[in-house]
């Protein structure tokens, strides 16, 4: 994968995240994701959690998004990324409109043969 490609790929996860539209973060989980991708998540204080295939990462990331974006008004923005083999490593954090940052964390992403994400791990803190 190119550089450019990499750049785009860490854009649009972002921007899955971000986007209100929920029209525009199913074409984004489309495009980024592969049909039988893993999602998984095990926050502190929190259960943990696997989602599988689209429409369920949909769900989870709909509902994060209601959440901390449409609620609260976090605005995501990537730190940084790093990419070994079929690894790519996205660090991000959430910010108040004030630039108060609330939270970091990162997200491991396995990809496939076709550069899509496999399998997605998120880390808080």
């Amino acid at each position: 994968m190119e550089k450019t490609e990499l750049l785009q790929l860490v854009k649009d996860y972002i921007e899955t995240w971000s986007t209100t539209n929920p029209e525009d973060r199913k074409l984004l989980i489309d495009k980024l994701y592969s049909s039988t991708a893993k999602f998984y998540a095990d926050e502190p204080g929190d259960n943990a959690v696997e989602y599988n295939g689209l429409n369920e990462i949909f769900k989870n990331i709909t509902q994060v998004n209601e959440r901390l974006v449409v609620s609260n008004g976090l605005i995501t923005e990537s730190t940084g990324y790093s990419k070994n083999h079929d690894a790519l490593k996205v660090t991000w954090e959430m910010k108040m409109s004030s630039g108060e940052i609330v939270m970091k964390g990162m997200n491991l992403l396995h990809l496939d043969k076709l550069g899509k994400i496999s399998q997605d791990y998120i880390f808080i803190g």
